[in-house]
């Protein structure tokens, strides 16, 4: 039977993208260095919560660690302004991505930015995270943004076109015998917050989040 432990190393270990990855360049505002293929891989601690982003960004490529640049501060925001301590973050909340390895950078007008996951990436990856949730059977989980969202819809079988943030975010769904609760991403560098409409979305989601957690006794 496949252990935690085991898949944290296999994932750890794999390297299926490593010639696509040295295509693209860190930080091209700095240096030309190559991407190498270093997966971001979470401690399994049995948690109940599993957070799902995108993919990890520099920051992340930089410490090894997941959600440590702004994305990951504003997650741990909103999960203590739900009743989650910041520094009980990582004994409950398991933080993944769709991609384990950071993509990469382009040179964008204000600087640089990440790149999208290419299909190779999701594709070679998303078995991942399949696996993460049937070994860690978590009472929650929570995606951040829409990228996140529409490979979620794609691994139940549910058809992601057309798929839009405000028609998920303050919705709650069910996968197995976890609740899923839908965010926007919190890196800042979105524009869907800009919208009235949109931040009553998100007061909803957080509201439907800290019933969850009361719910399943997450939180006191």
């Amino acid at each position: 039977m496949e252990s935690l432990l085991a898949l944290e190393n296999e994932i750890s270990q794999c390297r299926k993208c490593a010639e696509f990855l040295a295509q693209n360049v860190v930080d091209p505002t700095s240096i030309t260095e190559r991407v190498e293929p270093r997966p971001i891989v979470p401690h399994f601690q049995r948690q109940s919560i599993l957070l799902i982003g995108q993919a990890p960004g520099l920051t992340e490529y930089r410490t090894r660690k997941p959600f440590q640049g702004n994305a990951g501060q504003g997650i741990r925001r909103i999960l203590a302004e739900v009743g989650i301590p910041r520094e009980k973050f990582d004994e409950i909340v398991c933080s993944t991505a769709i991609v384990k390895c950071f993509p990469g950078s382009k040179r964008v007008t204000r600087g640089r930015e990440d790149e999208k996951p290419s299909k190779e990436m999701v594709s070679n990856c998303l078995p991942f995270l399949k696996r993460t949730f049937e070994l860690l059977r978590p009472q929650l989980v929570i995606t951040l943004g829409r990228f996140p969202l529409v490979e979620y819809l794609k691994l139940r079988g549910r058809d992601p076109s057309a798929v839009s943030l405000d028609r998920f975010v303050g919705d709650l769904d069910q996968w197995d015998s976890a609740a899923v609760i839908f965010l926007p991403h919190t890196s800042g560098n979105s524009f869907w917050l800009n919208k009235p409409a949109n931040r009553e979305l998100l007061k909803r989601a957080k509201d439907t989040l800290r019933s969850v957690l009361l719910e399943r006794k997450l939180v006191c």
